[in-house]
């Protein structure tokens, strides 16, 4: 029975280490704070309320900031791409109301792209460049 309450306190302890901080919680509101800008942008000119979730943020934050970088500025540069396609056209817009419903976005060295059940999983950094002729030919292959 010592070792069950034990191990219980033990594992209680480490959860509550694991919980984010107030000035994390802060930090990743400032940053929601952009990437909602962006999302509202897209409600607006693609018609579609667009979900977002981070994708291990603590690696986001640790190479965003390694390269004076910041999370939103990385992950809303896809967004902001797709809002894109909605003000090319009709159609555009139509094939991304049709097919996309949300966003996922985390970091990578070598930046990927891809749509899978109506989510756009970018996995990126702001190191490469030409990011708009490097993203948009894989959203219009994939709408």
């Amino acid at each position: 029975m010592k070792n069950v309450v034990v191990l219980s306190i033990v594992l209680a302890t480490a959860g509550a280490a694991r919980a984010d901080s107030l000035a994390d919680k802060k930090y990743w509101k400032g940053q929601m704070d952009y990437v909602e800008r962006s999302l509202k942008a897209g409600e607006e000119a693609c018609g579609v309320k667009f979900t977002f979730e981070w994708v291990d943020k603590d690696k986001l934050r640790a190479e965003a900031e390694k390269n004076s970088n910041s999370p939103n500025g990385i992950c809303t540069n896809i967004i902001d791409e797709v809002v894109s396609l909605c003000h090319e056209g009709d159609e555009d817009k139509a094939a991304v109301s049709k097919q996309l419903k949300g966003f996922t976005c985390g970091y990578a060295k070598e930046r990927t792209l891809q749509v899978k059940g109506g989510v756009v999983k970018y996995m990126g950094n702001n190191q490469q460049s030409n990011f708009s002729s490097w993203a948009k030919p894989i959203l219009e292959k994939s709408l």
